[in-house]
């Protein structure tokens, strides 16, 4: 009996053993596959790795994997136009630093990208012809594997959006992991915004008392501004500035082929892009309106009345054949147009 119970065990062992160490194997094989990466990804600034070729892409996203991947395939230096991969580019770095302040971080998920001109054959093999395209390759071994056979993930800018609050999210709902990303100060809107209130002030404390001592009493001039505030403010919100806000309309959207898509098809949807455009055409409808009935009689030059008819004619039905245009991608069966 005893003779038994260790030649079972022999046996057991033998099985049981190759297993084990090629287990093990891989896992080391996958654990030091990493630690080159990690330097990488210290000595870059977003902690992000810029990847060289479809080679170094495949051997980050190779299997054996104990670690999760976020390849960003972009076209931002690739010498193609494409606007949205500029603009998805800092929020995607934004995301990437922010897991510097995850304890581990660097050993369960690693961030990258690499650019069209340097791996086609990446954008070949996955049948892609658009950019940017955004993949998470979940971890194949170790504690949180899903096996060998675990497919990438694609986000959804459509569905998901650009903000790097969206990509965080949707990452630390692959990851298992909080991403603590905070939303870079947005310095454009600050700068845009102190220099509306210093153009503002100026025009209160220095323009406005000159006007008003020497054309406008100072009730008529404050009545002007009043009157200018206004008006774009209608004009704004005549285009869909306040069904933007309600709705949380995304500014854009990428078409086929990846171009970006200013115009929403249907005239029950629409894009913050679309608005800020129809604004400038009815504020530039409403000017040339203005203009033709009543600063172009004003003129006493006969040639001067002339070409101010001629020119602010055109204005007028160029900016009207744009928007009818306008209409006709929103709706192809729009039944007017003018020379667009």
């Amino acid at each position: 009996m005893r003779s038994f119970v260790i030649l079972f065990c022999a046996i057991l062992a033998l099985i049981v053993s190759p297993a084990l160490a090629a287990r093990k194997s891989g896992s080391d094989g996958a654990s030091s596959k990493l630690a080159g990466f990690i330097a990488r990804t210290k000595a870059s600034p977003n902690n992000l790795i810029q990847l060289k070729d479809a080679q170094d892409f495949a051997s980050l996203t190779g299997v054996p994997r104990d670690y999760s991947v976020s390849a960003l395939l972009t076209a931002v230096d690739s010498g193609v136009p494409c606007q949205p991969c500029l603009n998805f580019q800092p929020n995607y770095e934004a995301v990437a630093r922010s897991w510097r302040k995850v304890k581990g971080g660097e050993k369960r998920h690693v961030f990258s990208q690499i650019e069209f001109k340097d791996g086609r054959e990446i954008f070949q093999q996955l049948g892609l012809s658009y950019a940017p395209v955004l993949l998470y390759f979940p971890p194949t071994t170790g504690e949180h594997g899903l096996g060998p056979n675990a497919e990438p993930v694609q986000y959804d800018f459509n569905r998901l959006g650009f903000e790097g609050g969206d990509v965080a999210a949707e990452l630390s709902k692959q990851i298992g992991v909080d991403v603590p990303y905070r939303a870079p100060f947005p310095w454009k809107f600050a700068l845009t915004a102190t220099l509306v209130a210093v153009s503002l002030t100026t025009l209160l404390i220095v323009v406005l008392p000159r006007l008003s001592s020497s054309h406008f009493n100072a009730s008529g001039a404050f009545g002007v501004l009043i009157q200018v505030a206004t008006l774009s403010t209608i004009t704004v919100m005549c285009a869909g500035h306040m069904w933007n806000g309600i709705r949380g309309a995304p500014y854009m959207m990428m078409g086929q082929g990846g171009k970006p898509e200013y115009f929403a098809s249907g005239f029950q949807n629409q894009y913050g892009a679309e608005t800020q455009i129809v604004a400038i055409i009815y504020g530039l409808l409403a000017f040339a309106t203005v203009s033709l009935t009543i600063l172009v009689p004003k003129q006493r030059d006969p040639v001067r009345q002339r070409a101010g008819v001629y020119v602010w004619s055109a204005i007028l039905l160029g900016t009207f054949s744009l928007l009818f245009y306008v209409f006709r991608i929103k709706n192809p069966s729009y039944p007017f147009r003018l020379f667009l």
